[in-house]
């Protein structure tokens, strides 16, 4: 290569010493003999720092020509054997030039790719997507514009998934297309969505048992918690059933004592105040014995109607002699005198005689609400109301005191109103209570005229 270098400027040097020969020769002879010898001398020194200087422009342009040539071998060597597919297309999309790669990739010999439409390669579903880009890059709504899609190489190989990246030239007549292998990545991205899928399936399916687990579980625990309540269900009849029992065991034995009370202590007490009359009609004439029977006489006689009124307190008499209108009556009246508080009973029934369950029922109820009025309300006035009504007795009490509270009404301190509820609830009836402060205190009862069966 050097040995080549070193003729090509042996000879360009000797062209350029023919040349000013010959311009020597073609001067005067004359006027160079004529010329002296220190002229001539120095006209030759010129010559040759000019023949010096033409020799090494000549090195200059030689090493450059040889650059030159090796970075064009360069560049196509770089061109064809990238590992990118290069094609210059220009504004129909004509291949105008091809790399060695582009061509594998397109499945053609680089001769035949020449003037062909890099679009017949492109699958008819990613057509429109490569013509858009093109269109966008040559109208210069984008210098840089890519896409992906598949093209359909010809021969044996299979539709190859692309990139291609599309850049216009300086002058916008043509644009340099990038055409790149995504085999390999679309490859990866599938086994990753697999794997992904894969991925979730398990998650889906660790899920899955740990709901069934779940559902096993809380369908056991809804199991237990039925038996559970059955059996708080179960519990609780037979408490209310054991409190009516109770209750009605309590009211035979209240019966059975206000009979004792009665016919027994009473008629004692009416003998000995016969006898004491008796004694006083003997002694008449005995002063201060008279005194004495007299002032016994008074004493039986408060005794008398302690036991009238501690019978009629364990079981009203006239409940079951004269009904439950007039006992109601009974007992408003003599709450309004014992109290101060006045009370307003008014009653409307189809029928005085009433099933005898209910009547002492009704009649605790009242008693009870006003023991509350007198104890509880500060009220001044009381309006009830006994009525029955489409096979039902309804008993309302309201007064006019400071109304009774919800922590009230629900407490378990509120004895009297537990009382009045496991009442309602033996004979299967409904009971309702609600206050308004400063406006007083409403007790509504609501119970069958024929009590369910305990």
């Amino acid at each position: 290569m050097i040995k080549a270098k070193e003729k090509v400027q042996s000879a360009d040097t000797l062209k350029l010493r023919q040349r000013a020969e010959a311009l020597i020769q073609a001067s005067s002879t004359e006027s160079i003999s004529n010329l002296p010898e220190d002229a001539v001398r120095r006209l030759l020194q010129e010559l040759q720092i000019h023949q010096i200087e033409l020799e090494l422009q000549n090195l200059e342009l030689c090493q450059s020509r040889d650059n030159g040539e090796a970075l064009i071998e360069n560049y196509t060597e770089l061109y064809d054997f990238a590992p990118v597919g290069y094609c210059t297309l220009d504004r129909s999309g004509t291949i105008q030039r091809v790399n060695l790669t582009g061509a594998t990739l397109l499945g053609e010999q680089r001769s035949k790719l020449m003037n062909r439409r890099l679009g017949l390669f492109v699958s008819d579903d990613c057509k429109p997507l490569f013509n858009e880009m093109l269109a966008m890059v040559f109208d210069g709504q984008q210098k840089k514009a890519q896409c992906e899609v598949v093209i359909h190489p010809k021969g044996l190989r299979s539709p190859t998934p692309v990139k291609i990246v599309a850049m216009v030239s300086a002058g916008g007549e043509e644009c340099l297309t990038v055409v790149i292998d995504i085999t390999e990545r679309k490859r990866l991205e599938a086994q990753v969505l697999t794997t992904k899928d894969e991925l979730e399936l398990r998650r889906a399916q660790e899920r899955s048992a740990e709901l069934l687990e779940l559902n096993r579980q809380l369908s056991q625990e809804i199991e237990n918690r039925k038996k559970l309540e059955k059996t708080l269900r179960d519990s609780q009849l037979r408490l209310r059933n054991l409190s009516a029992n109770l209750q009605f065991i309590r009211e035979e034995e209240r019966k059975a004592v206000a009979r004792e009370i009665h016919d027994e202590l009473g008629q004692l007490l009416a003998s000995v105040q016969l006898g004491l009359s008796l004694l006083a009609g003997e002694y008449f004439d005995h002063p201060k014995l008279n005194s004495r029977i007299n002032d016994m006489e008074i004493l039986v006689s408060n005794a008398i109607r302690t036991v009238q009124r501690i019978s009629s307190e364990l079981r009203p008499v006239m409940l079951e002699v004269l009904g439950l209108a007039d006992a109601l009556q009974w007992q408003s009246q003599d709450f309004q005198k014992r109290t101060g508080i006045r009370c307003n009973l008014t009653v409307f029934l189809l029928d005085n005689r009433v099933h005898p369950d209910v009547a002492i029922v009704l009649f605790r109820i009242f008693q009870e609400s006003l023991t509350n009025v007198q104890r509880h309300s500060q009220a001044t006035e009381v309006e009830a109301q006994l009525v029955e009504r489409s096979k039902n007795y309804t008993l309302m009490v309201c007064d006019n005191g400071k109304g009774i509270t919800l922590e009230e009404i629900s407490s378990p301190e509120s004895i009297g109103l537990i009382g009045i509820r496991e009442r309602v609830f033996i004979l299967g009836g409904r009971m309702k209570i609600f206050g308004t402060p400063q406006k007083g205190t409403a007790l509504f009862v609501r119970v069958p005229v024929k009590p369910k069966e305990i």
